[in-house]
């Protein structure tokens, strides 16, 4: 797949926003970012490439930004990319100059990094890597496909963290490449608190360029990745755009998730109604709260957030509905082509619940890839997250279960 000019790039980040399960950015500063970055140029090309494309002999990196959502409005478009592609940089220069110097055998093969992997789905961490790879003109593709299928709030949720060393990692702000921070920690659980901890004292940015998990593309494939997740950010993207009702529009996504996907997933509509509640609090560059909404069948569903949905129930039942890492999505509930205030995250919501504006969605469950679930130590991490939303259950599965 190609990306060749604005029209195509905001339709891919659409669908990424949907897929971000209520985290990963507003789709407004991605369409800033890019509107940015190609203000006067009608035709470009971003490579994004099937990650079976890649041997053992050809280099990516994960390529992402961090920083609170609730302050992404009011970041400007070039200290969202800068930082990471400074980051990148100062990665290739690292391997090269240090670490190979060091007789690293895993460094052995590297010269450059062939592409770059987003860390997550959603607007920002999707924009990030494409915009990096053509600032970069190094013939540096995109991986199609992401680290954890979704937008999640800390590094440690994704399954590279479970595989690969926390050694080398990179983080930069933007200003000199040179100026970068690396950390020997045991964990990327450590890492990310650690990142967290630079960024609310301000000593690396209000947004931090990431450049982590330096791997092989055989090593990528070998459980690190879920696969075509851009492709079907792209088109779902199309399905935003297309004049559909919402019911309509659902059943796409549904049947093209379920058959189309390069990985298949289950999609199932929990519920429609209106927000009644939406409440945050800054711990950690970390939003944490909550959304209600009244459903239109009369009953009362409560998101738990921590800058993504993780937990979802119904007030009335005794058990949750869903858990992360199953993803709780938002579709607006109207007919025909869905424009720029309609393209709903966390963000967006907030911004219209505090104007008193009316939001009407569906709350969508998608389940989470087998790559994730089928990884224990993923999934332990999973169970340490939903502490901090007061949840002490496990995973729920039932969901799905009832499905079939």
């Amino acid at each position: 797949m190609k990306i060749r000019n604005q029209k195509e790039f905001l339709t891919l980040l659409k669908g990424a926003t949907f897929l971000a399960a209520g985290g990963g950015g507003p789709f407004s500063l991605g369409k800033e970012i890019v509107e940015t970055y190609f203000k006067d140029i009608k035709e470009f090309e971003i490579d994004i490439i099937n990650s079976n494309q890649l041997n053992n002999s050809e280099w990516v990196s994960i390529a992402a930004g961090m920083g609170q959502p609730s302050a992404s409005t009011t970041f400007s478009p070039q200290a969202v990319v800068n930082p990471t592609v400074n980051a990148i940089k100062a990665m290739e220069k690292l391997i090269k100059e240090l670490l190979i110097t060091k007789n690293d055998k895993r460094f052995e093969s590297f010269e450059k990094f062939n592409a770059l992997s987003p860390i997550e789905v959603g607007a920002i961490n999707v924009a990030i890597p494409l915009i990096s790879a053509y600032i970069l003109q190094d013939n540096i593709f995109v991986v199609d496909g992401d680290a954890a299928g979704r937008s999640v709030p800390t590094i440690d949720l994704t399954p590279f963290a479970t595989t690969q060393p926390v050694m080398p990692n990179m983080a930069t702000s933007d200003g000199d490449e040179y100026e970068f921070t690396v950390m020997s920690l045991k964990n990327y659980q450590d890492l990310g608190t650690a990142y967290s901890k630079l960024m609310e004292a301000g000593l690396i940015g209000d947004v931090t360029g990431l450049c982590l998990a330096p791997m092989s593309g055989e090593t990528l494939n070998n459980g690190n990745i879920v696969k075509g997740t851009l492709t079907d950010a792209y088109n779902i993207g199309i399905m935003f755009e297309e004049n559909l009702s919402s019911d309509e529009r659902i059943k796409k996504i549904q049947t093209y998730l379920n058959t189309k996907a390069q990985t298949p997933r289950q999609l199932k509509l929990i519920c429609t109604g209106k927000v009644t509640a939406y409440t945050t609090q800054t711990e950690d560059v970390t939003d944490l709260g909550y959304l209600t909404i009244n459903t239109d069948d009369n009953r009362v569903f409560t998101i738990l957030i921590q800058n993504e949905n993780i937990i979802g129930q119904f007030d009335d039942e005794t058990y949750v509905t869903i858990t992360g890492p199953d993803s709780i999505c938002y579709l607006a509930k109207k007919d025909g082509p869905l424009d720029q205030n309609e393209i709903y995250e966390n963000v967006l919501i907030s911004e219209k619940f505090s104007k008193g504006e009316d939001v009407y969605i569906h709350v969508i469950a998608i389940e989470a890839a087998d790559v994730i679930k089928k990884n224990e130590k993923l999934m332990a991490s999973w169970n340490a997250a939903y502490k901090t939303s007061r949840y002490y259950g496990p995973y729920s599965d039932k969901l799905w279960t009832e499905c079939k």
